[in-house]
């Protein structure tokens, strides 16, 4: 799949956008603070629907302007498809092919997208919210299921955790509605726990491969999944029925779960130098692109925000040669010095300042 086109409309500090991209490499060269990551959070918005900077949507509609819009025409399997986003103080409203959408789980995994900015780094540094959001946000791409899953568990959760805070100064518990609560929301858990481990052991045929030629090393880098539960749902919950009431909340679940990224059984997050940490991100978002790809037959778009500066000139020449010819790519950066340009093919040069974009001749650029 790729983007043909890139319209917006009063998004960020774009009050308006046209623009026509390489089936190939794009590149995007500015200094900061000019707009070259609005550009790949668009395309992010496009596929996902929701922002990986922001988490009110509201704040990347440009300020004086009540609503932001992203248009774009994709080509997915050879066929052009139109993708529109609106997005308002009262929502977002997305379209394919001019037709609304009425759930926006209709929508993602149209457009699939993976992403890699300096900010990923918190996959491993973060905290246990930030790994959830991200096997929510991947096994959602290709997963109608789990995302209904996901979408009524937490919708149960919050039934739920409303129950456990009344109980708390009520004088009759109503335990026959907490057991009944207990099983919708296990229902719901089982499939999702299921699907993360799957995900997780697809992942990890990638990841040790990939790990070892971007780095060129021998050292083997694997994903261990950390449910908070595991064995006799049921039981496990009821032993927390207490507990639950005296916290007002449900201290189990999906919604506890984390991963840990180990290289040679040594913590990532504790042992590994910044450069281990980059190396391993980045080796599972190259594994995102096989993962998505052997289940839809179709490699997604990459978006590389400030990244290929960040690499030595062997790890950003593997990069290359492992997504060449594979993906769409997105590229930003402050300079194109940072850029080995004699590895890419195929490529679009794109200068932006203040909000503006103009493509420029290669030959520019050419030392």
């Amino acid at each position: 799949m790729f983007v043909n086109n890139l319209n917006l409309v009063n998004f960020r500090n774009y009050e308006k956008l046209t623009s026509q991209f390489s089936n190939h490499t794009n590149i995007f060269i500015g200094k900061n603070a000019q707009g070259k990551t609005s550009i790949l959070e668009s395309l992010y918005i496009l596929g996902l629907t929701k922002s990986h900077k922001v988490n009110k949507d509201r704040d990347v509609i440009k300020i004086g302007t009540e609503y932001a819009k992203i248009n774009s025409l994709i080509n997915l399997n050879g066929k052009d498809i139109e993708l529109d986003m609106v997005i308002s103080k009262l929502g977002k409203k997305a379209k394919y092919n001019q037709i609304e959408l009425e759930k926006l789980s209709e929508y993602i995994g149209i457009l699939n997208i993976v992403m890699f900015a300096p900010e990923d780094l918190d996959l491993i540094k973060g905290n246990p919210q930030i790994r959830r959001k991200f096997l929510d946000l991947e096994i959602g791409q290709i997963s109608k299921e789990y995302l209904y899953s996901l979408q009524n568990y937490k919708k149960i959760l919050k039934q739920r955790n409303n129950l456990l805070k009344s109980m708390q100064t009520s004088k009759k518990n109503d335990m026959m509605l907490l057991d009944i609560l207990t099983d919708q929301l296990i229902g719901y858990l089982e499939q999702i726990i299921k699907q993360r481990r799957e995900f997780i052991t697809k992942i990890n045929e990638y990841t040790n491969i990939i790990y070892k030629k971007l780095s060129n090393s021998t050292d083997s880098l694997v994903i261990k999944y950390l449910p908070s539960i595991e064995f006799d749902f049921k039981k496990e919950f009821m032993s927390k029925y207490k507990y639950d009431i005296i916290t007002g909340t449900t201290n189990i679940g999906a919604h506890r779960d984390d991963i840990e990224f180990y290289l040679n059984k040594n913590a990532v997050k504790t042992h590994g130098s910044q450069g281990e940490m980059r190396s391993s991100v980045l080796s599972v978002k190259l594994a995102l692109i096989d993962f998505i790809y052997e289940y839809k037959k179709d490699y997604p778009v990459l978006l590389l925000d400030d990244v290929l500066s960040e690499l030595d000139e062997e790890r950003q020449n593997n990069l290359i040669d492992y997504i060449q010819n594979k993906t769409q790519n997105f590229i930003t950066s402050t300079e194109i010095k940072g850029i080995n340009l004699k590895k890419i093919k195929n490529y679009k040069i794109f200068t932006i300042n203040n909000g503006n974009i103009e493509e420029s001749d290669n030959n520019e650029w050419k030392l």
